[in-house]
């Protein structure tokens, strides 16, 4: 396909069934990262918590789209990118026991 010539019904029907399986994979993965008792895991749904577009985090922290998208289906982020998100999601670290 090329972007001067549109997607007929078909087309689209066909391209929506070929990526479905790997979209519900990445959810899934997502869903699971999120759930892990982690900082990753706790940093991951508090950005979830945000209820905010993908976008509009990556703009306020400067984390290419890509790499947050990688980084909430599980993937890794650098640790200069972890501290940006974490302070965008008003996240803190405390330790274990001093939490009140």
């Amino acid at each position: 396909m090329t972007p001067s010539k549109p997607m007929n019904d078909a087309e689209i029907e066909a391209a929506v069934q070929a990526e479905l399986p790997w979209l519900l994979e990445r959810r899934q993965a997502g869903e699971r990262a999120a759930a892990e008792d982690t900082v990753s895991g706790r940093l991951r749904r508090a950005v979830k918590a945000m209820r905010q577009p993908y976008e509009q985090v990556c703009q306020a922290t400067g984390i290419p789209f890509e790499q947050l998208a990688d980084f909430m289906a599980g993937g890794q982020l650098a640790s200069d990118a972890l501290d940006r998100l974490a302070a965008a999601a008003h996240c803190e670290l405390v330790p274990r026991g001093t939490e009140p």
